[in-house]
């Protein structure tokens, strides 16, 4: 009887230390990050190539340092083809079922003209509603696209949220980048 391949799941959070962790003894509780630390393989000892996103995000998925996959600092987005050669598309490519949920930042989001990555969020609209893929490797993506959080309001907000996201709405000098859904 041949033995099944191994099931992959990579949590990667920003400004999370390894050490956070129930299960790391510290006074948090994480039961299900906890649960499946014990149930599979956990790297308490890796280290972050870049203590910058978007860099750290392209070597987590091409297993390169910055300086060869070219992606140094926020706002340069990873060569298209060094990605589907990440671990996504080797895994694909061995006959695993790959996609990939969240904040991708493989490319730049708050990015002031269109880029033409499902990832820039002026680009997103032309990739539709029912786009989910493939995308650096990854047969099936829902990504989840941040706003411009890098630039402070014009104005205060009245109320502060949890429970909003924005959606583009429009190009051209007129048009409002986002709408606002409760």
């Amino acid at each position: 009887m041949t033995q099944a391949p191994p099931n992959f799941l990579i949590i990667s959070a920003d400004q999370h230390r390894g050490d956070c962790l129930g299960i790391e003894g510290r006074q948090v509780k994480t039961p299900h990050l906890d649960r499946m630390a014990r149930g599979g393989t956990r790297f308490s000892a890796a280290i972050c190539p870049s203590p910058v996103c978007q860099p750290a995000r392209a070597s987590i998925l091409t297993g390169q340092l910055c300086r060869t996959h070219g992606v140094h600092d926020n706002g340069i987005d990873l060569d298209t083809e060094t990605g589907e050669r990440g671990f996504a598309g080797t895994l694909a490519a061995a006959g695993y079922d790959t996609g990939f949920f969240g904040k991708a930042h493989f490319s730049s989001y708050d990015a002031r003209v269109p880029t033409g990555r499902p990832e820039s969020v002026l680009s997103s609209v032309d990739f539709g509603p029912d786009w989910h893929g493939p995308y650096m490797g990854f047969a099936h993506v829902d990504l989840m696209l941040s706003g411009p959080s890098n630039h402070p309001p014009k104005r205060r907000p009245g109320v502060c949220t949890t429970n909003t996201s924005f959606t583009p709405t429009g190009r051209g000098p007129n048009a409002q980048p986002f709408t606002r859904q409760a």
